[in-house]
């Protein structure tokens, strides 16, 4: 249809395409992300609301990308290492949307979605309808961004059914990218098991991959990789509070330690791993990792 269109508008349309007057054209997106630019003066009304029933309409055309979303977009693609150079942190957590129709305008989004966070973003679209927050972390912590609060404004702003995946922050080195296309794996899943759910956290969707099958057993060590975060030490004692029940205090004097001692080394295992042990399902991943672990 691009090259029919091409063909039809010659030398009056732009296709992911840049000009010096985007506001003689009239724009529009299509479902698989491109940019079209027909200029004004070319199109009658009737053709106008022909090519919205195709297409999604714009009031204008959206901001460039930067060459920080260049460098993502290869990253993503190929694994090219200049993304990394991008951040201004030695940590960063992924951030994966996706929503069912295109969503305009996308710089409305893209400043409502910057409004929710603290720490620099750069938003990679890789479809109209969906794409990846990257966010720099000067270093990890268990706060979560204020995403489920949001999600259903943002929903209501823009006209779409958004889903949205907070993934656990993690050092940007080289085991990155394996742990982004295991989020996606995640995403995907968890999309799939539950529909109408709109966020999803790490600890909701890291054992999905498991449960549907699509994991052999040469990947479950990739699956629960987080577990290289932690020492001995750390598992014997996450082993004695799921003994204890989860209870703060009963595994502190199983273990010899103030009740406050161990609050805190449990904050730290949620921030090393992105798990929250305290709660069901952070326990339930981790306490299968660490039986994968023991396994004879």
């Amino acid at each position: 249809m691009l090259k029919e269109l091409e063909s039809l508008y010659a030398g009056d349309i732009i296709i992911n395409g840049q000009t010096e007057q985007p506001e003689a054209y009239d724009w529009f997106y299509t479902a698989d992300g491109d940019e079209i630019g027909i200029a004004k003066q070319r199109l009658t009304d009737r053709e106008r609301r022909l090519l919205s029933l195709f297409f999604t309409p714009a009031s204008g055309r959206r901001t460039p990308e930067g060459e920080a979303e260049r460098a993502w977009k290869r990253w993503i693609a190929c694994g090219d290492p200049a993304a990394l150079a991008q951040l201004t942190a030695p940590y960063c957590r992924f951030i994966h949307f996706t929503a069912n129709r295109p969503i305009v305008p996308r710089d409305d989004f893209a400043d409502a979605l910057r409004g929710l966070f603290s720490s620099p973003i750069t938003i990679v679209w890789e479809q109209d309808h969906r794409g990846i927050i990257v966010e720099a972390k000067p270093k990890r912590t268990a706060e979560r961004p204020p995403l489920a609060d949001m999600a259903e404004a943002l929903a209501a702003d823009f006209y779409a059914a958004i889903h949205v995946l907070i993934g656990p922050i993690r050092p940007a080195d080289g085991h990155l990218r394996e742990s982004f296309l295991l989020e996606k794996e995640c995403f995907a899943a968890a999309r799939r098991f539950w529909p109408k759910q709109t966020v999803y956290e790490w600890e909701d969707v890291i054992l999905l991959p498991l449960i549907a099958g699509e994991t052999d057993s040469g990947n479950v060590d990739r699956l629960f990789s987080f577990l290289n975060e932690l020492q001995e030490d750390d598992l014997q004692a996450i082993e004695t509070f799921f003994q204890c029940n989860l209870n703060v205090s009963m595994a502190a004097k199983a273990l010899y330690m103030h009740r406050n001692s161990l609050q805190y080394r449990i904050e730290k295992w949620t921030e090393q791993t992105g798990l929250d042990i305290k709660r069901f399902k952070g326990a339930a991943a981790m306490y299968l990792a660490i039986l994968h672990r023991r396994r004879p």
